[in-house]
């Protein structure tokens, strides 16, 4: 669908689509956004249909400003340290990207994924000592630790396997 360039022959509908694009392109300038996400904040403001939001959408895909696929690669390589394989999926699909971008994306060799070492790195950040204290340590401290963990989304037995605290 195309618009009147001109101001005072535009209708209101073209003025809402050059003010959506406008709003969307500003939106995307500041924090990189999803399809699904940058869709919501659009449909928040209560200002423009559906089918303005669609053909914004439909504009901004068509010259590469939004796209769901590099979104979640940059997602994950930027948060690949910090959580775990389980973890950045669920982040990934609450950020609306489809599920088989997703398993695309984590069954493809282009994100290497190595848990163990992410687990350790945690553990030497969360208490860099902890190699030395392991055997000094009460079990509330060791709790806290593997909680902290647990909560990454890393297995129980991942964790207890590098804590060496099988009980």
């Amino acid at each position: 669908m195309g618009y009147n360039l001109d101001v005072k022959k535009m209708s209101k509908e073209d003025w809402s689509l050059a003010n959506c694009k406008e709003r969307a392109i500003y939106i995307i300038t500041n924090y990189s956004k999803t399809e699904k996400q940058l869709r919501d904040k659009l449909k928040k403001g209560g200002k423009y249909t559906d089918e303005i939001i669609d053909e914004t959408i439909k504009f901004l895909k068509k010259h590469n400003f939004i796209n769901d696929e590099d979104f979640a690669k940059r997602f994950v390589e930027l948060h690949k340290n910090t959580y775990s394989i389980k973890v950045l999926k669920q982040k990934l699909y609450q950020k609306g990207i489809k599920r088989n971008i997703i398993d695309n994306l984590f069954d493809s060799e282009e994100v290497e994924f190595d848990e163990e070492s992410i687990i350790k790195k945690l553990l030497i950040k969360k208490c860099p000592d902890y190699y030395e204290r392991e055997k000094d340590m009460d079990q509330k401290e060791r709790q806290k630790i593997l909680a902290y963990l647990y909560r990454k989304g890393f297995s129980y037995d991942k964790i207890a396997d590098i804590m060496k605290c099988n009980s």
